[in-house]
């Protein structure tokens, strides 16, 4: 069955959706993934956070045929300390499931931010830090571990089936690295799609117990649709809360990891999540929403950071103009970012960084005059081998509904219309935007959708520009 013949039975309503009623039989839980009405009117003040009835709540819970599991499965929760997370583990607690839960250890500052250069099988990069006490972690990871035990037991989890695992050194050689490398050569990486590929839907599954009843839930704002009457098992949708969607993130999982997944937050806005989080009474349910990549969290200036993990670069590295005159210097290429103003003293107009990496020794940051000029202006770009979730190609839809397709090449970015074409060789596609883009760059991730359906992504290689 083709991806266009996929599409036509969801649209004819024999595919299964997750916002569609369950038909699992007669349950107080068993209703639609999120109401029609709002829970409070625009004209009066909102209510407090703990003023939700039952009714409310049972309404706000999904049911196990939403969510494509059944009675008895195994579920383990991957809770970071977070309320999103917080709020799925206490959501699955009224389903008839078995659930463990799971705290990653992903960045440990005792391995990664000292140098035991005298142990012959330490890290090759270490962070020294510019205060006297280097060994705390900004990533706090202890201080979430706390978290996860006080959710947990408020629950009423027991200890046993609350458990920590350690994947710092995954992280470090299949994320960290990698990106570092890339930021040394001017791009700009993604470490958060990484973590989710390499991480979380690939080392924490992998640890998981194989049965094919076992499932990982997280508190992504995502859906995965599960049809087990079609050959596509698995989909990835759009959250319903498109402020909070994070299918952009999730856009490198492949259709396993997706059949083994449950995103029980997906029909939901994150004022529903809070709602929910106070009527149980979590302990975190007003804790503040992270933001960041975890290993530099709040540790001040980010380049200063990336620069204790990079090698000297082999010359001094230049700003120049288009003309090729040389306006200043940079201490690394990973300390400006595509469309971000390069201050530079004695300038006529602001400079703009529109190209890192060029010259002789590909050290040099080209900057424009102005934050519209052409050389910001992003026409499109050719990707790296690109990750179909599903495999392939999928030229049924993208060949025939070009209208239909948008484009991501960042989390918060309202999505773009554009064409998209094979590459001519490696597996890339070509992206053409229908409007430029400001401030795109190679490394960044670009994700396609059809509708609202994730298809795949790819790391950008090269950018056209209008200049």
């Amino acid at each position: 069955m083709t991806f266009a013949a996929v599409t036509m039975l969801r649209s004819a309503g024999s595919y299964h959706s997750i916002c569609s009623f369950s038909t699992a039989g007669p349950s107080k839980i068993a209703a639609r993934y999120i109401p029609r009405k709002r829970l409070c009117s625009p004209e009066r003040p909102k209510r407090p956070f703990s003023t939700l009835s039952k009714k409310q709540v049972n309404d706000l819970v999904p049911s196990l045929d939403q969510l494509g599991i059944q009675s008895g499965d195994n579920v383990t929760v991957a809770v970071s300390g977070g309320v999103d997370s917080a709020t799925t583990l206490r959501i699955l607690c009224e389903l008839p499931i078995n659930l463990d839960v799971i705290f990653m250890r992903n960045w440990d500052p005792i391995l990664s931010e000292t140098n035991f250069s005298s142990s012959p099988t330490s890290f090759s990069l270490s962070y020294t830090g510019t205060k006297a006490n280097s060994l705390t972690s900004t990533c706090q990871w202890e201080k979430d571990w706390n978290d996860v035990q006080a959710i947990t037991n408020s629950i009423g989890i027991s200890k046993e089936k609350v458990k920590l695992v350690d994947l710092s050194k995954e992280y470090w050689s299949r994320v960290f690295e990698p990106s570092i490398n890339v930021w040394e050569n001017g791009g700009t990486p993604n470490p958060d799609v990484d973590c989710n590929r390499e991480i979380k839907f690939g080392a924490l599954m992998e640890y998981l117990p194989k049965s094919p009843r076992h499932f990982l839930a997280t508190g992504h704002y995502g859906r995965v649709d599960h049809t087990p009457s079609l050959p596509i098992k698995a989909t990835l949708l759009r959250a319903k809360d498109q402020s909070k969607d994070q299918t952009y993130y999730l856009s490198q999982m492949n259709e396993y990891q997706l059949g083994r997944t449950i995103l029980p937050l997906g029909g939901m806005t994150k004022t529903t999540v809070r709602q929910l989080a106070n009527y149980w009474n979590l302990p975190n349910a007003n804790k503040e929403e992270s933001m960041g990549v975890c290993f530099i969290g709040e540790r001040g200036k980010f380049g200063d950071f990336i620069s204790q993990y990079t090698s000297p670069p082999s010359s001094q590295g230049h700003l120049i103009s288009p003309s090729g005159e040389v306006l200043g210097h940079h201490k690394g290429l990973w300390y400006y970012t595509i469309g971000q103003r390069a201050k530079i003293p004695n300038q006529l107009q602001p400079m703009f960084v529109a190209k890192k990496g060029v010259g002789e020794n590909k050290q040099d940051i080209l900057v424009v005059p102005g934050h519209d000029h052409p050389l910001l202006q992003c026409s499109g770009v050719i990707t790296n081998k690109f990750h179909w979730i599903h495999g392939s190609y999928p030229s049924d839809l993208i060949d025939q509904a070009n209208d239909k397709i948008n484009i991501q090449v960042r989390h918060r970015m309202k999505p773009v219309p554009a064409r998209v074409r094979k590459a001519e060789n490696g597996g890339g596609v070509f992206i053409e935007f229908k409007e430029p883009l400001s401030g795109v760059s190679p490394g960044q991730v670009a994700a396609i959708w059809y509708d609202d359906w994730c298809l795949g992504s790819g790391v950008i290689r090269d950018t056209i520009c209008l200049g």
